[in-house]
């Protein structure tokens, strides 16, 4: 399977460019590894192709992505925390 096309199997894919501000918050917060809450990213897989930083996050992991990057208390990260939400769950965040 080629690991840059849509996946169906419970996981929100998304990408971003090599040192854009959206993967230079993902690599960030996908490093931080296993966290105080014991949460971490084990079901997902991030893979770069070429330029670009794939990402397949699993439906349960969801959660952590997004307080991840609202943690990181940047423009950047909250507006792709933002987009995500509208995206995955259709809620506009305000």
């Amino acid at each position: 399977m080629d690991k840059t096309t849509l996946r169906n199997d419970h996981f929100f894919e998304m990408s971003a460019f090599h040192d854009s501000n959206d993967a230079n918050n993902i690599i960030e917060i996908v490093s931080q590894g296993i966290d105080s809450r014991l949460t971490g990213f084990t079901k997902s897989e991030f893979k770069w192709s070429g330029n670009r930083l794939f990402c397949w996050v699993h439906f349960l992991e969801m959660e952590v992505l997004i307080r991840r990057l609202l943690e990181l208390e940047t423009e950047n990260a909250e507006m792709l925390a933002d987009d995500i939400v509208q995206v995955y769950y259709g809620k506009e965040t305000i």
